[in-house]
C-alpha cells in the first residue's frame, strides 16, 4: 500500500468505486495545469498503465505551445505514449456557430474518443476534482436545471472517469508543492467574465465568510441530492411506459396525462429525450385542450389531438409534391409502390377488393393521373355513397389526427376528380357497372 496519505486515498478510492481495473490501460486528458499534472503523477506512482493527450487550442500563443511542450516532457520522463493534437479552434467554432469554450469541449472529447478507440484505451480520465464539482453545481444553478444538474460531476460516465474527485484544489497544489512537480497556470482562469471562475474567485470565498465548511457541505449536499435522483429517476422510468411506441410515432394519452402529478415535471421528464426544453412543456401541458397544436424541436413534432398526444420524428419521409402516373404505366415506386393492371371486366366478377385495392372504370380514367397530398377544398363521393363530402369530413369521421391526415395519398384524375384515397376509400363514380368493359386494378403494396 502506499505511503503517502493523497496517494494511499487514491488508490483506495478506484478500488472501493471500482473505477476501473488494475489491468486496463487509461488515457489520461493532460492540458500541463496542476490538476492534471497531479493526475499523471499519481497514476505513475500507483504503477497503473496509461497514456498521454493533450490538445493545443491554439487560444493563448505561446503559453499553449509552452503547455504542450511541458506535457511532451512529462511523457518522455516518466515513459509513456504521448497523444498530442493542434486545434484552430476559433475557426472550428465560428464554422458550427459555437462559443469557443463549446467548441474546445467538443473537439477535445472527439479527440479522445478516437484516440481511446483506435489504441484500445479502456478509459479516458480528466482531472475534475471536488470544487470543479461544486463549481458545477452553481454554474447549473445559475442557468436554470432539473434534479440532474446538481449532483455536480459524475465519477463515471460511460467510458469517461473522474479519479480526482474526492480531492479538493487546495489538496492537489499541496501535492504538486511536495513532489516538486512542475505545471502552468493558464491565465485566462483569472478571468471573471467567464461564469465558472465568477464563481470561484468571488461567489466561492463569500460563501466561505458565511460557512468556513461550505466546500464540505456542498459535498455531502451534492450527495444527498444523487441520492434523491436515483430515487426520482426510478419514478421517472415508471411513468415513461405510458408512451407507446408504434412503428411511425409516440403516443401518450390525455387520461394519462390527466394522473400525473405533478404533471409538468413528469410531462418535462418524459419528453425532453425529444429535444422538448422545460419552457416549451409548461406550454404542451397548457395546451392540451388545443386539439391540431403543434409543437417542434431539430428532431421531432409533437401534435395535441383529441385524446393523445403524438410526437414523430421529422426524419419522416413529408412529401409535398405532385407525381404523375402516364398512360400504359404498370408500376410506381414514389411517393407510393401503386401497380396499376388492366382487365377484361368481364374476367374480375370474382376478385377481393379491400382498402389496399380496388377496381374501376378503365374507360373514366383521364391520364396522366396524379398522385397528390390532400388539400382543403377538396371533394369527393365516397363509393356506396350518394353525395359528395368534403375529404376534411371524411377524415374526421375516421377519426385521422392531423399528422395521419398529413400522409394520406390521393390518386386524381388529369381533371382533378378523386378516384382513390388510398388505402381508404375510392370514389363512388369510377366504380365498375354493368356497362365497364374495360377495368384497372390499382393497388398499394409495402414498399420493398
Amino acid at each position: 500500500m502506499p505511503t503517502n496519505p493523497m496517494l494511499q486515498r487514491f488508490v483506495e478510492h478506484i478500488q472501493k468505486t471500482r473505477l476501473f481495473s488494475s489491468d486496463d490501460k487509461i488515457l489520461l486528458a493532460v492540458s500541463g495545469g496542476v490538476d492534471s499534472v497531479v493526475m499523471t503523477h499519481l497514476f505513475l506512482q500507483a504503477g497503473y498503465a496509461f497514456a498521454i493527450a493533450h490538445c493545443n487550442f491554439n487560444l493563448r500563443g505561446a503559453d499553449a505551445d509552452a503547455d504542450e511542450i511541458l506535457v511532451r516532457h512529462m511523457a518522455e520522463q516518466y515513459h509513456t505514449d504521448i497523444h498530442c493534437i493542434s486545434f484552430n479552434t476559433t475557426e472550428y467554432a465560428k464554422q458550427h456557430r459555437l462559443s469557443i469554450e463549446e467548441a474546445a469541449r467538443k473537439l477535445r472529447y472527439d479527440f479522445f474518443a478516437t484516440t481511446a478507440t483506435q489504441n484500445g484505451y479502456r478509459y479516458i480520465a480528466t482531472a475534475h476534482h471536488n470544487n470543479d464539482a461544486i463549481e458545477t453545481f452553481f454554474i447549473n444553478l445559475v442557468r436554470g436545471t432539473g434534479i440532474t444538474g446538481l449532483h455536480g460531476i459524475r465519477q463515471k460516465n460511460k467510458n469517461i472517469i473522474r479519479p480526482l474527485l474526492p480531492f479538493s484544489r487546495q489538496e492537489i497544489s499541496n501535492y504538486a508543492a511536495q513532489h516538486n512537480l512542475p505545471f502552468h497556470e493558464d491565465y485566462t482562469n483569472n478571468d471573471t467574465t467567464i461564469l465558472r471562475n465568477k464563481i470561484r474567485h468571488n461567489l466561492i470565498p463569500l460563501l466561505k465568510e458565511i460557512s468556513p465548511q461550505i466546500e464540505q457541505t456542498m459535498t455531502r449536499n451534492m450527495a444527498n441530492i444523487a441520492s434523491a435522483e436515483q430515487i426520482y429517476n426510478q419514478a421517472i422510468e415508471q411513468k415513461k411506459q405510458l408512451l407507446v411506441h408504434k412503428p411511425e410515432q409516440i403516443e401518450l394519452s390525455k387520461d394519462d396525462i390527466g394522473q400525473l402529478n405533478p404533471r409538468t415535471t413528469y410531462l418535462f421528464e418524459m419528453l425532453r429525450q425529444f429535444g422538448f426544453n422545460a419552457h416549451t412543456v409548461t406550454e404542451i401541458a397548457n395546451a392540451l385542450n388545443n386539439t391540431g397544436k403543434q409543437f417542434h424541436t431539430t428532431t421531432h413534432t409533437l401534435l395535441i389531438d383529441r385524446d393523445k398526444i403524438i410526437i414523430k420524428p421529422l426524419t419522416t419521409a413529408q412529401f409535398t409534391s405532385q407525381f404523375a402516373v402516364e398512360e400504359n404505366t404498370l408500376s410506381v415506386s414514389q411517393p407510393l409502390h401503386i401497380t396499376f393492371e388492366p382487365a377484361e371486366a368481364n374476367t374480375i366478377t370474382n376478385l377481393q377488393t379491400n382498402n389496399s385495392t380496388i377496381i374501376v372504370d378503365a374507360s373514366k380514367l383521364q391520364f396522366p393521373l396524379v398522385l397528390r397530398k390532400w388539400h382543403t377544398g377538396d371533394r369527393f363521393k365516397p363509393f356506396g355513397m350518394k353525395n359528395t363530402r368534403k375529404v376534411s369530413d371524411f377524415f374526421k369521421d375516421q377519426h385521422l389526427s392531423l399528422f395521419e391526415k398529413n400522409e394520406k395519398w390521393l390518386l386524381c384524375n388529369a381533371n382533378g376528380q378523386i378516384i382513390w384515397i388510398v388505402d381508404m376509400r375510392m370514389d363512388d363514380l369510377f366504380r365498375v357497372t354493368n356497362s365497364t368493359s374495360k377495368a384497372m386494378i390499382i393497388r398499394h403494396l409495402p414498399q420493398n
